[in-house]
């Protein structure tokens, strides 16, 4: 059995950052343009729904190459193919064009004559899925009669390996595996697919990346999604909207490059202040909450209202906004007490109600898991609400090294989840200065400035004071009981805003 030829680390990098060209860089090539409007004309890319993949996630686009299935759409593409590798590839330096069954077979077939018929006569083959029988394989040549048909491959020779998508890559691993059985010293120069979703898989990781870490082969795209994204952006003719919703998936499941060549600015601000006082206004009927809202609306330091499920399943979400609409337009923060918890598909509809309450921002505490976390931000990103994510509570015994239930590094995990996905506004336990400081660290660490939400006080001995030095410039702190069970609710609420050193 042949090992695999690997390059080094350092020759890797070198050809990868010469090979891979992400958008961002200027205007597309105009074979990439061909190929998207292709996609769109061809229906292999519907955008405008919801589309459950293999991974149980939603996706808002879909890319199926197997709608090219008549002569003139895989001539097309064929062409697509060619042009990618005369962009990146001397063809005349290209011995094979490699197809693995059974996607990849006809595609090896018609880029094989779209290079013909620019003057590049390249061989073409393609992998037996059942091994033909030839009696016991003896030789490398028994072998190769065995398993693979087209061009023979000898060895030394220079590779383009062509499929269609990239999920996993176990299917591409075989096949190098099998390829090294055949010949020696396989000169891979790339493995060109279609198109490249630029996302994460459930464990996170970029298999593409992985696979060209793994095997110093590179993967380039005819297109990849954030091309067809800024792409799409500039054709009125599609519902904006919904081509939107593809910034929203890439921000939440996209990989590192993906974030970085998205060029709409993630991080948002809720509240226009830098430090402000939000009551959380916990109460149990309309009168008190009328009561909170007239008392302080006016209030400079006052930034927003957090409101929770009590008066929410009481009276509606809809009547509480209207309650506070009537006083004031600062920020409505629902606070689900705790929303997130749930399995990922729930999060489109939690998104909808809250969006059709009119509130403006919701409180994710998502515990149930990485998926269910980045589904829940992407579905209220698509009802544009903003996004505020806690990760870690004020009572004693909430954490495991506290007594609960809740590992310590699985709760720093959501904080670094959400940063990722470019939300910088986050819940924290208010009276644990500690745990702040380590939040803090690990949202900086993804390179998001945080702002923070912090509940705490009063009741569970938190004081402002000591929670700003910690918390850095911008924080907005949640007084509950100090402002609603006041004797004197105007008077309480300056007591708190007079101690932000509010300046405007």
């Amino acid at each position: 059995m042949r090992a695999p030829i690997f390059l080094s680390i350092n020759i890797y990098q070198v050809l990868l950052n010469f090979l891979i060209k992400e958008s961002g860089s200027g205007k597309l090539q105009q074979y990439k343009q061909d190929f998207i409007d292709f996609l769109l004309e061809s229906g292999a890319l519907k955008i405008g729904s919801e589309f459950k993949l293999k991974s149980s996630r939603s996706s808002p686009y879909f890319i199926n190459v197997g709608e090219f299935n008549d002569g003139k759409a895989i001539s097309k593409l064929g062409e697509a193919y060619a042009s990618a590798i005369q962009q990146h590839f001397d063809p005349n330096k290209i011995d094979i064009l490699f197809g693995p069954s059974y996607k990849g077979i006809p595609l090896a077939v018609t880029t094989a004559i779209a290079l013909a018929e620019s003057g590049h006569n390249i061989g073409y083959a393609f992998d037996r899925k059942e091994v033909k029988d030839y009696g016991e394989v003896t030789d490398w040549a028994d072998l190769q009669k065995a398993c693979i048909v087209g061009k023979t491959i000898n060895d030394n020779a220079r590779i383009i390996l062509l499929d269609d998508v990239f999920t996993t890559g176990t299917t591409k691993y075989e096949i190098i595996n099998l390829l090294n059985k055949i010949a020696c010293n396989i000169q891979y120069r790339a493995f060109i697919i279609a198109v490249n979703r630029q996302e994460v898989g459930v464990d996170g990781k970029d298999a593409i990346a992985t696979f060209s870490q793994e095997t110093s082969i590179p993967v380039i795209s005819i297109i990849t999604i954030s091309e067809i994204y800024e792409y799409l952006m500039k054709k009125s003719k599609l519902n904006q909207k919904e081509v939107e919703k593809i910034s929203n998936y890439l921000r939440v499941y996209g990989t590192s490059d993906a974030k970085t060549n998205l060029k709409k600015v993630m991080p948002h601000k809720i509240i226009d202040q830098e430090r402000s006082i939000i009551p959380a206004c916990d109460v149990d009927t309309l009168e008190k909450l009328e009561e909170i809202v007239r008392n302080t609306a006016e209030l400079n330091g006052i930034g927003g209202y957090k409101i929770g499920f009590e008066l929410g399943l009481g009276y509606g979400l809809k009547t509480v906004v209207e309650t506070i609409r009537k006083y004031t337009n600062k920020p409505i923060i629902y606070d689900h007490q705790k929303a997130g918890t749930d399995i990922p598909d729930t999060g489109k509809n939690f998104a909808r109600v809250c969006k059709e309450a009119g509130v403006n921002a919701v409180i994710f505490f998502p515990i149930a898991g990485p998926e269910t976390e980045k589904a829940w931000i992407y579905q209220a990103l698509n009802q544009d609400l903003e996004v505020i994510i806690g990760g870690m509570m004020t009572h004693p015994a909430f954490l495991r090294s506290e007594g609960g239930f809740i590992n310590d590094e699985s709760a720093l995990e959501i904080y670094q989840i959400a940063a990722r996905a470019g939300v910088n506004n986050f819940v924290v336990p208010g009276n644990k200065l500690q745990l702040i400081t380590k939040i803090r660290e690990t949202i900086e660490n993804e390179g998001i400035i945080p702002i923070f939400y912090f509940p705490g006080f009063m009741a569970q001995s938190g004081k402002i004071e000591e929670v700003a030095k910690v918390a850095g410039d911008r924080w907005h702190a949640i007084v509950g009981r100090g402002i609603y069970e006041a004797a004197d609710i105007k008077k309480a609420a300056e007591e708190y805003t007079s101690r932000l050193n509010y300046t405007r």
